[in-house]
C-alpha cells in the first residue's frame, strides 16, 4: 500500500476521499460476488462481511452510480487515437509509416478530426491536439495546419488526471491477473504472469546500464505485440458483437532498502498529546 498512498498524498487525495471510494468498492464487490445461489443478498450480510454499519451499506446501495469519484480524462481516447494512427491503413503512408494529418477540413484524405471521430463524437478534436502536443506525442507542422505523430503510446507528464487514470488501470489489470491465477479462474488455464530478476540483486553502478538495456529490448517487444494485436479484426459493436479488453503489461521495478527510524522520532510535538487523547 505504501507506493499507492505516496501517490495519493502527492496528488492531494485525502484519507476521507480515498476511504469513501473504498467503502463503495467493498459494498459493491461483496454484494455482487458473495451472493448465495437462489438467495437475494441482504444488507445485514454485506454489513457483516465488510465491517460497515447497515445504514451505511444501505446508503451506498441506494446511491449506486450517483456518487462521482475520480476525474474525467481523455486518457483512453488519446491512447486509441495513437494506436489507430499507427495501425489503420487509412492513416498510413507507403511502407506503413503514420502520415502527417491535416488537423481538420473537408479534404478527401482523412484528417486528424476524422481519426478522433472514429472513437468519440463528444470530445472536440482540438482538445486532443493540445493534449498530444503537451505530452510530446505529436507536433505541429506547416504553420499549425498539420499534425505529425511522434510517439506510439500515450504517457502523460506530471500528476495529471490522465496519469492517475492510467496508473489506476495498470494496477487494477495486474491485480485482476493475480486474483484470477490465485483461484478465481479454477479449472482454466492461468493467465501469463512471469517475473525475472537476479537472485542477489545488482551492484548499484550496474543498475542504470541494466535498466537501459531492458528498456531498449522491451520497446521492440512492445511494438511487436502492438502490431500483432492490430492484425485482429475489431469487434462489430454495431452488430451487437461483444468487446473484451485484453492486453500485455511490462514494467521494470527497483526496490530501495532504507533503514527508517521509529515513526515517533519524526514528530516534534508528540508529547503535547496525552495517551487518552491519542486513543480518542
Amino acid at each position: 500500500m505504501t507506493p499507492l498512498i505516496r501517490i495519493l498524498v502527492r496528488s492531494g487525495i485525502t484519507f476521507q476521499e480515498f476511504a469513501g471510494v473504498l467503502k463503495d468498492v467493498y459494498v459493491t464487490v461483496c454484494a455482487r460476488e458473495m451472493a448465495l445461489p437462489g438467495r437475494r443478498m441482504s444488507i445485514s450480510r454485506v454489513a457483516i462481511a465488510t465491517g460497515l454499519g447497515r445504514r451505511e451499506v444501505a446508503k451506498i446501495v441506494r446511491s449506486e452510480g450517483k456518487t462521482k469519484w475520480g476525474v474525467w480524462s481523455n486518457a483512453g481516447l488519446a491512447a486509441s487515437v495513437l494506436e489507430a494512427w499507427h495501425s489503420d491503413p487509412a492513416f498510413l503512408a507507403p511502407y506503413g509509416y503514420p502520415r502527417d494529418l491535416k488537423i481538420d477540413g473537408t479534404d478527401e484524405v482523412p484528417t486528424f478530426e476524422d481519426l478522433v471521430r472514429r472513437f468519440s463524437t463528444d470530445v472536440p478534436h482540438e482538445i486532443l491536439v493540445g493534449e498530444l502536443i503537451r505530452v510530446g506525442a505529436a507536433s505541429l507542422l506547416d504553420g499549425g495546419h498539420y499534425l505529425r505523430v511522434q510517439k506510439r503510446t500515450y504517457i502523460p507528464t506530471d500528476m495529471t488526471a490522465e496519469m492517475i487514470q492510467i496508473f489506476s488501470q495498470a494496477v487494477r489489470r495486474y491485480i485482476e491477473t493475480v486474483d484470477y491465477n490465485l483461484g478465481r479462474g479454477r479449472g482454466e488455464a492461468k493467465r501469463f504472469d512471469r517475473m525475472v530478476y537476479p537472485d542477489d540483486g545488482l551492484r548499484l553502478v550496474d543498475v542504470e546500464i541494466f535498466q537501459q538495456e531492458i528498456r531498449e529490448y522491451l520497446e521492440t517487444v512492445i511494438q511487436e505485440i502492438d502490431q500483432k494485436s492490430a492484425t485482429y479484426p475489431r469487434p462489430a459493436r454495431a452488430q451487437g458483437e461483444k468487446s473484451v479488453q485484453v492486453g500485455v503489461g511490462i514494467y521494470f521495478y527497483q526496490e530501495v532498502s532504507v533503514d527508517e527510524p521509529p515513526l515517533i522520532e519524526s514528530f516534534g510535538d508528540i508529547q503535547e498529546f496525552e495517551d487518552d487523547e491519542i486513543d480518542d
